[in-house]
């Protein structure tokens, strides 16, 4: 009889037998997947909570190691695509005469000042003390009035053929008309200067060809914050890319494109740029991709380096987006002797992300730290049963 009872478990003993059989349970989870917040693992094994391995991350990325030969790979491929380029860009630079055939075609809006000698009358009937007011403005239709002429043809002339035009039409009333036409004010043709600029905004074509630069320039220049080598220019609705950098930095003139009538360069904001830093590093941050090459080494430096206590410095990772919408993981072993040496020659891109993964005794300390207040709280529990 004194056997059957003391083997006979009590209500409390049995609330902490379902206790303890809730924290085993815990920690064995806890235990296997052995990792708090993001662990990348890519180059190894890992398992999930249920002791399985996990999705193989190959079949969603392509997985690389910085090795000497992919180095050397990837700078030799930057090299050739860096020369055929500038091939490209010195066959498509203007020509030191390429302005001399510019000509200038009148717009709706501009304002035309028109002299015929000797005839005060034709050049202001009203007696205006202003040249602007007694400027020709051409109208929406293209055409302008002048006496004894009518309605003049202008727009998508040059000055000109203006002229001559309107000679021809004055000589059945006037003998031999000296007649010189010209542009008072340009109105009808602009350029607009979009975004990172100090004074934004559009910019008269004038019979002076407009080119980047002169944009640039007569919009005050660029400010602080803009990023010279991704501009955009909108020609036609049709966006190419401007490099402001490869321009004022290394002489690269097909990037000095003639603007014409409608034409949008607009310069972003430097900070779309830049590299992240993530992980195990001393200062986690992202980081503004400056002119010229940035290497690995130099992006874990500007973090502080790895974290001497908590850091894996055998799992370094590179992760950017791939050209076939694949994402690519460059792995980067940093305890073999050439690490250093190869994360100073491999380049990182625009939006990359370096992440360094944490150590397996960190993992599982972070695991430990989160089981710490669940186990109090079940001690508690077990003295107030008691």
């Amino acid at each position: 009889m004194m056997n059957t009872l003391a083997t006979r478990p009590t209500r409390g003993n049995s609330r902490w037998h379902t206790l303890h059989c809730i924290l085993l349970a815990s920690l064995a989870a806890l235990a296997l997947s052995a990792c708090t917040g993001m662990y990348l693992g890519a180059a190894g094994e890992r398992t999930t909570s249920s002791g399985a391995l996990s999705t193989d991350v190959a079949a969603r990325a392509d997985i690389h190691t910085i090795t000497p030969e992919a180095v050397h790979e990837l700078n030799s491929e930057r090299t050739a695509a860096r020369a055929l380029k500038a091939a490209r860009h010195a066959k498509e630079a203007p020509g030191p005469d390429a302005d001399s055939h510019y000509q200038y075609l009148v717009a709706p809006q501009d304002i035309l000042n028109i002299t015929v000698w000797n005839h005060p009358e034709l050049n202001n009937p009203a007696g205006q003390l202003s040249t602007e007011l007694a400027g020709r403005t051409v109208d929406a239709d293209g055409t302008f009035f002048y006496p004894y002429a009518g309605r003049v043809q202008a727009a998508g002339r040059t000055v000109e053929q203006i002229r001559s035009d309107l000679a021809r039409r004055l000589t059945k009333y006037l003998t031999d008309p000296q007649v010189d036409v010209s542009v008072l004010q340009y109105r009808g043709r602009k350029a607009f200067a979009v975004g990172e600029f100090q004074k934004p905004g559009p910019q008269p074509i004038t019979d002076v060809p407009l080119r980047v630069t002169d944009l640039i320039a007569k919009s005050g220049g660029l400010t602080p914050k803009a990023d010279e080598r991704d501009a955009i220019l909108t020609h036609d609705g049709v966006p190419r890319p401007i490099n402001l950098y490869a321009l004022y930095h290394d002489g690269d003139m097909s990037q000095n494109v003639l603007l014409t009538d409608g034409d949008i360069l607009n310069v972003q904001e430097q900070r779309y740029n830049k590299v992240f830093v993530l992980g195990e590093v001393a200062k986690p941050a992202s980081l503004p991709l400056p002119y010229g090459d940035y290497t690995l080494a130099e992006a874990l430096s500007d973090a502080g380096g790895l974290n001497p206590v908590t850091a894996n410095g055998s799992q370094i990772y590179v992760l950017r987006a791939g050209h076939n919408g694949r994402p690519q993981i460059w792995h980067l072993n940093g305890k073999s002797p050439d690490a250093l040496v190869l994360a100073d020659r491999f380049e990182l891109q625009a939006r990359d992300v370096v992440f360094v993964d944490a150590a397996a005794v960190t993992r599982w300390s972070r695991v430990l730290n989160q089981l710490l207040p669940f186990v109090g709280g079940v001690a508690n529990v077990n003295t107030s049963i008691k």
